[in-house]
């Protein structure tokens, strides 16, 4: 069967065609007969103070290097990039190295790149920032902490001198009111609450047993325990002198549990 004989346009489609790839294949061959000089940039590794950071490399290239499109070729891989007067590139934990050339040169001058000192200024700032805040947070726990203690310390003194003035002012009343001579043979009293200020300040006396019924009423230490809140409110407004107590020997006791 007899090929169609092609139109006009088509020989002048495929006459145009032609000349291009003659054209290109001409290009082609010049370009493996031309001597390529490429640059050798070298990467300096991240600081160990940046190795968390993201940080770049700036490099000043070469006048043959600037705005052109340039081969660029690294550990095997080869890729046309377009360039400016500059060139940046991410910086890495060791140093590295590649070959940039304008698009067919190969002979090596090295240029050391230089880690962008703008990055470097904001991450040092940032760090800076960092320890400031973790000094001042650190001081202000060493505060608190200082703070809690020598209130846990005059906590101490207070209960010690509250504990006194009870004992001398109203223990032996509020146990004649709660007198009860079973639980007092089973070695049951009424005693200033031993368990620091703020259960004194609860409940100034108590009795030395957790069994609900036996439980020391209310009423019993009611005028005790006004009493001492004023007391208390005087220690708050300096009228105090807490050293009188100092001497002053606190009662311990057990818990009982059984009542006979």
């Amino acid at each position: 069967m007899a090929k169609p004989t092609p139109t006009k346009e088509e020989q002048t489609l495929i006459y145009q065609l032609a000349q291009d790839m003659a054209k290109l294949g001409f290009e082609i061959e010049s370009l493996k007969n031309k001597t390529v000089k490429a640059v050798r940039i070298v990467v300096p590794a991240k600081p160990d103070k940046y190795q968390q950071y993201g940080l770049k490399a700036v490099i000043n290239l070469p006048p043959e290097c600037q705005n052109a499109i340039c081969i660029k070729s690294q550990n095997g891989n080869v890729n046309l990039i377009e360039t400016g007067e500059t060139m940046s590139v991410d910086a890495e934990t060791t140093a590295s190295e590649f070959y940039l050339a304008p698009v067919y040169r190969l002979d090596a001058e090295t240029i050391n790149a230089t880690l962008d000192q703008e990055e470097m200024n904001d991450i040092d700032a940032a760090q800076e920032r960092a320890e400031r805040e973790r000094k001042e947070q650190q001081e202000q726990a060493e505060r608190e902490r200082k703070e809690q203690q020598e209130q846990a310390e005059r906590d101490k003194v207070i209960y010690k001198y509250l504990a006194k003035w009870l004992t001398d002012n109203y223990l032996d009343d509020v146990r004649a009111k709660a007198i009860n001579s079973t639980l007092e043979h089973n070695g049951v009293k009424v005693y200033v609450n031993k368990n620091g200020l703020q259960a004194l300040l609860n409940e100034p006396l108590e009795r030395n047993t957790k069994l609900h019924e036996y439980k020391l009423k209310e009423s019993y230490y009611a005028d005790a325990k006004s009493a001492m809140l004023a007391e208390k409110a005087r220690i708050d407004r300096g009228e105090v002198d807490l050293s009188t107590a100092s001497d002053f020997m606190l009662v311990d006791y057990d818990y009982i549990a059984d009542i006979l």
